[in-house]
């Protein structure tokens, strides 16, 4: 699968959230996630732009996204798997070489407009973002990245507001 994704500060939830009505977005759920990232023995995922985590939240899973594939936005390969035993399956990672790197800690509000996923994101020691994305099941994601964008400026915000790190990239940043 592809995630076709964008991110943008926010400094006026409400607001965002009274567009998000306007434009007839439906409340999903607000849940707690704790994302602990990994690197890799064989290579160095900061270097590939790579990612692993295991998200713990409602549904627990193991994440792998591949790089990005463009430079406007976040999108990339993403594979996502259950997991029934997350602690066993961080014993795991580590038994084969994958060491810890950063935990990124957020309270998600998830929205869902169309077949769009947006998500207004306080993460824990950077503030307020949201993302809106979209899941493909083919490399063509020019349509639903226009769709996002669209989405977007009716939200009042512009391509130039986005930017295309990571959470854990701007903790590491830090």
């Amino acid at each position: 699968m592809i995630e076709v994704e964008i991110k943008a500060p926010i400094k006026d939830i409400g607001a965002l959230k009274r567009r998000l009505e306007e434009l007839g977005a439906q409340f999903i759920a607000e849940e707690d996630e704790r994302d602990v990232y990994f690197n890799a023995p064989h290579r160095d995922f900061a270097k590939t732009d790579e990612a692993l985590r295991i998200r713990f939240s409602r549904d627990t899973t193991l994440t792998y996204k591949g790089p990005k594939l463009d430079k406007v936005s976040k999108t990339r390969k993403e594979i996502t798997v259950p997991v029934a035993d997350a602690e066993r399956a961080m014993a795991m990672l580590k038994a084969l070489g994958f060491e810890e790197v950063a935990t990124v800690i957020k309270r998600r509000q998830v929205y869902r407009l169309h077949d769009l996923t947006i998500s207004i994101d306080d993460v824990q020691g950077l503030g307020t973002y949201m993302e809106i994305e979209a899941i493909v099941a083919h490399k063509e994601y020019q349509p639903a990245l226009n769709r996002i964008f669209e989405i977007l400026r009716k939200l009042g915000m512009r391509k130039e507001d986005t930017i295309r790190e990571s959470y854990l990239e701007l903790i590491l940043r830090r």
